[in-house]
This record gives structure tokens, C-alpha cells and sequence, in this order.
């Protein structure tokens, strides 16, 4: 029962996907929330969602832009682009005016201050998942995300989101392909 867990897929572009209206701190409109595991999260902008109060986490947060656009901090972020946003950076401008399907994940608690203050722990990044060049090796993103063009075997469970299909599956087994992988905590 334990490897079917591991090995099943979830297509991040189901419109079924369970979950729950959830209100973004700062924000007016609800956006809907599909848990995966661990952080990470599916998350549905409504169109014409916006955040007017100026803050930040106290926890970095990763994310791809599946389907819309997605506006932080005045950064627009299209499908098949991943964005890291550091604990500490100030949000502003935050939108989604034509609604946007998102993975997300953070990693610690998202606890929202609302604040001018901008005290982020490293740079923010934007990358096009899709068209980035991978060295051999791998692409590291974020401290727990890399971005992988080749087959291999990892030594603990990992979110494993294939590019540019976008499905999500837990596994120890990285397809082949292009895949982002992200380790738990």
C-alpha cells in the first residue's frame, strides 16, 4: 500500500482537485487551496484577486505559475516559471487579475506581518522552468529544490513535479525528463 502511496501521480491541471476557500492574509477575494503534502499546496487566484496590504512571510516560499499569471512585488510570473521569494521580502502589488493555478510551498510557518519592512534572507528569483539551461548535476533553485534533466534514484521520498506536464508525484524515482525536485525539511 506504501509504494502505491509513493507512486502515484496527481495532474496539477485537474479542475477536481479537492480543496478549500481559503483567505490570503492582506487579500480580499478567498483562493482555493488543494493540500498535496507536506508544504506544498495548489492554489487557485480567482480572477481579479489582489493582496492591497504590504507585508512578508517569516518563511520562504516557492512557487510555479501552471495556468494565469501571478503578480509579486510588482514581478509577473507566467506559466512554466518558478519563483523563490525569501523569508523577510517585502510583497506589494500582489495580483492575479485573470486568476492563476500556482504550486506552492513554504518552508516554515507562513506567518504573515503586515509591514513596509524588507528584511529578506537571500535574493529573489525567477526562472523559466521549461527553457533554462540544467549543468550536469542539476539546477539548484532554492535551499531544498533543485531542477534535474536526467533519470536517478534519491536516497529519501521528494515532491517530484515533471516539466512541462505537470504532474506532482512523491517518489524516490526521478522520471525522465525535465523535473523539479523539492526534499522535506
Amino acid at each position: 500500500m506504501a509504494a502505491q502511496a509513493l507512486t502515484a501521480l496527481i495532474d496539477l491541471l485537474d479542475a477536481g482537485l479537492p480543496g478549500r476557500d481559503v483567505r490570503v492574509p492582506g487579500a480580499g477575494a478567498q483562493v482555493r487551496m488543494s493540500r498535496l503534502t507536506g508544504s506544498a499546496w495548489l492554489v487557485r487566484y480567482p480572477p481579479g484577486w489582489s493582496r492591497a496590504q504590504r507585508g512578508h512571510y517569516l518563511a520562504g516560499e516557492e512557487l510555479v505559475v501552471l495556468d494565469g499569471e501571478l503578480t509579486v512585488s510588482g514581478v509577473t510570473y507566467l506559466p512554466g516559471q518558478h519563483g523563490w521569494i525569501p523569508a523577510g521580502a517585502l510583497r506589494h502589488e500582489c495580483s492575479a487579475p485573470r486568476g492563476a493555478l500556482v504550486l506552492a510551498a513554504f518552508t516554515g510557518d507562513p506567518s504573515w506581518v503586515s509591514s513596509d519592512a524588507d528584511v529578506p534572507d537571500g535574493p529573489t528569483q525567477r526562472t523559466p522552468l521549461e527553457t533554462v539551461v540544467i549543468p550536469e548535476g542539476g539546477l539548484p533553485l532554492t535551499p531544498r529544490s533543485a531542477l534535474l534533466d536526467a533519470p536517478v534514484t534519491l536516497d529519501q521520498p521528494a515532491e517530484v513535479v515533471t516539466v512541462p506536464t505537470w504532474t506532482w508525484q512523491l517518489s524516490t524515482l526521478v522520471p525522465e525528463g525535465r523535473v523539479l525536485v523539492r526534499w522535506p525539511a
